[in-house]
């Protein structure tokens, strides 16, 4: 197993681009509100596609384990439409967001560019963001809209954030989304906080992945970043 290479050891000084995920990276869910979350969309699939619960259940997964989001799925094979999905599966108020300082000056003292690159709603990860009492921090949102059919972890999505990627750092909750960003030679960091800990040990972290954190508020205050 790779050494946890916790905040202290991460000279990150060379960074420009601080690109973060949103769920489960800049906010934790318990496992209660994440089952809660994945029973809206297998609803809406259910609603929309006239399906029993069970096959669209199973549509739901299928979709994210081949196309990186339920979403881009049916955007492939269905005509849906976008705002009335998002609208449906993202409820705000069940994760009872909280501004956190830690948050807010782990971020602020990242010099460069920030964003945010999710597989969800920019006007929800707006909303997400102002809750936390970030917003102002980071410089553009790259979401679901702006990749189509073709989000994390499909190599095409990467390329709104590799313009400099020796000089990118990208935080994720998801190792199948980090391994393309390494490919391309972006800093990779491991948030160990998403749904796979809720199930399953957490795996040890492969080769691709640069550092791991569990604490990413932490994280942020410790490492080296450039002046």
């Amino acid at each position: 197993m790779l050494p946890l290479m916790h905040a202290p050891h991460a000279d990150l000084s060379a960074i420009k681009t601080w690109v973060f995920d949103l769920d489960h990276t800049l906010y934790r869910v318990d496992p209660r509100t994440h089952a809660v979350m994945s029973e809206r969309i297998c609803l809406f699939l259910q609603r929309t596609l006239d399906l029993p619960r069970d096959a669209a259940f199973a549509l739901q997964k299928r979709y994210l384990e081949q196309y990186g989001s339920t979403f881009a799925g049916l955007l492939r094979h269905h005509t849906i439409d976008s705002e009335r999905y998002h609208a449906f599966v993202n409820d705000l108020d069940l994760l009872g967001l909280q501004e956190s300082d830690d948050l807010r000056q782990g971020i602020a003292r990242l010099k460069g560019q920030r964003l945010i690159f999710t597989n969800n709603c920019g006007q929800y990860a707006a909303q997400v963001l102002t809750r936390l009492g970030v917003a102002d921090l980071f410089h553009a949102i790259i979401d679901a809209r702006t990749m189509g059919a073709q989000p994390k972890p499909h190599p095409c999505a990467y390329q709104h954030i590799a313009t400099s990627p020796a000089t990118t750092a990208f935080f994720d909750d998801s190792l199948r989304n980090l391994k393309p960003a390494h490919a391309l030679g972006i800093t990779t960091i491991w948030c160990r906080t998403g749904p796979q800990s809720f199930t399953e040990p957490l795996a040890e972290r492969p080769a691709y992945v640069h550092y791991e954190t569990e604490d990413l508020p932490r994280f942020l205050h410790t490492i080296r970043t450039g002046q």
